[in-house]
């Protein structure tokens, strides 16, 4: 059983999930951005995360975007401002397609019918398992190891 506390934030009416999800997304990128630095020997000075991020922050201003009627109004105090969020925005929808930012419904019926396929699916490989569990026993990186 949930506390009273977390059955209380899970119902709160602000949370976006899908809001947090894209958040999430954008931290794993950047995670991912600073593992390849990492990996490349630092060729980029690493950022401080503290001053990068700020979820509070950005969480406030989505639900601030989220109540405007126009973003644009956003920006209005500073042409410069205002022709960055041009360019990026005409970036992004050149390099997308035009449904790409449409939410998708899915009826009932369609998503029973993936739910029986992906049983069916799962099944037949649980079934062909057996047989192919030889080739798990070969070691691909075997050719790697160093011979003294």
């Amino acid at each position: 059983m949930l506390p009273e506390i977390e059955l209380e934030k899970l119902q709160n009416k602000d949370f976006d999930l899908d809001a947090a999800h894209s958040f999430c997304q954008w931290q794993c990128c950047l995670q991912m951005g600073l593992y390849l630095n990492q990996l490349l020997c630092t060729p980029l000075s690493e950022p401080d995360l503290s001053r990068l991020y700020n979820g509070t922050l950005v969480h406030r201003l989505y639900q601030e975007l989220k109540s405007m009627p126009s973003v644009e109004n956003l920006f209005s105090l500073s042409p410069k401002m205002t022709q960055l969020y041009q360019v990026l925005l005409n970036t992004v929808e050149s390099t997308v397609s035009a449904d790409f930012f449409q939410k998708t419904t899915k009826t009932k019926s369609e998503s029973c019918k993936k739910k029986k396929v992906s049983n069916k699916k799962r099944k037949a490989i649980r079934r062909a398992v057996p047989e192919t569990q030889h080739l798990c026993n070969v070691n691909r990186f075997a050719s790697l190891g160093v011979d003294d």
